[in-house]
């Protein structure tokens, strides 16, 4: 049994739930919270809460609302994450507990044509990127002990992510949109539960490297390019009606909160810290398929 215990903030999210039977599967004691930030009530209760279970590493994972409800959001809601956020930090810097937290590619303004690297100018163009810059911001400056992950393009068989909702619009309709002039990289939320564990196993050797760093999927495509891939493998399961993606743009496209043109990231730093490389999304998207119409067996 590894003596490694990680505490999982935002259990129940795509993320979440990958980390969580990842580390279970190599033996490493698990204790999870679920993704209401509203829960965690005061400095004084969340150090309690903490300090009983004695984590090794404290890992924030929460989903937040979607990008498009983000834009929406509640000022109430928002500041309610911004002082849970604020709580974790300083918890855990406190208590002298290394902070992994989950942030996203859409800190970026979409307007480079080159990868972006860790220190690039940050410019969200919507609220939810607002919103995690300014989680990163609190974390950078109450917790000496971090690593900030960003990521992009999440996907998995759970939650509400463009692979589900594109497999209900393949079922139902002849031929489906999707946009054309946004590029990234999907990301396989399984990819980055191991992603996490591996930067958690070396950080037992007592290396300084905290900081932020990217990981994606490798290759980059658009919305269209990931709903063709979708369809392809939906294709093989017969379970799609549609046989076309039809390509829009981004005016074209009707939804609350505008997104980056352009929000790859460079991946270079984890590679040449961590030795981690990009796994190619299109594995993952395999994975989920099969998972999603997967027989269920009935005993």
């Amino acid at each position: 049994m590894s003596s490694i215990k990680i505490l999982v903030v935002g259990a129940s999210s795509q993320v979440g739930s990958a980390l969580c039977a990842r580390a279970l599967s190599v033996e490493m004691s698990v204790v999870s919270f679920n993704d209401h930030a509203q829960d965690i009530l005061s400095f004084d209760s969340l150090t309690e809460i903490v300090a009983k279970h004695q984590p090794n590493y404290v890992v924030n994972v929460t989903g937040s609302s979607s990008v498009d409800c983000a834009q929406d959001q509640l000022d109430e809601k928002s500041l309610a994450e911004h002082e849970a956020v604020l709580l974790l930090a300083k918890v855990c810097n406190a208590l002298s507990i290394p902070l992994l937290h989950l942030s996203t590619d859409y800190v970026f303004d979409g307007q480079q044509h080159a990868p972006y690297k860790e220190e690039a100018y940050t410019a969200p163009v919507n609220r939810y990127g607002e919103a995690k810059l300014a989680f990163e911001k609190l974390i950078k400056q109450h917790c000496h002990q971090h690593i900030i992950l960003r990521v992009g393009w999440i996907f998995s068989a759970q939650g509400n992510n463009f692979v589900l909702r594109t497999l209900r619009q393949l079922q139902q309709h002849d031929s489906v949109k999707a946009v054309s002039d946004q590029q990234g990289c999907p990301t396989y939320a399984n990819d980055v539960a191991g992603v996490m564990i591996a930067i958690i196993n070396q950080l037992e050797c007592d290396i300084e490297v905290w900081g932020t760093y990217h990981y994606s999927g490798a290759e980059v495509t658009t919305w269209k390019g990931f709903a063709e891939a979708i369809l392809a493998a939906a294709k093989k399961h017969g379970a799609t009606q549609a046989q076309t993606i039809e390509a829009v743009t981004s005016l074209e496209w009707p939804a609350n909160a505008p997104r980056p043109a352009y929000s790859v990231l460079d991946c270079s730093k984890i590679l040449s810290t961590f030795g981690i490389r990009q796994r190619p999304w299109r594995s993952g998207l395999v994975k989920v398929i099969d998972q999603v119409f997967k027989p269920v067996s009935i005993d």
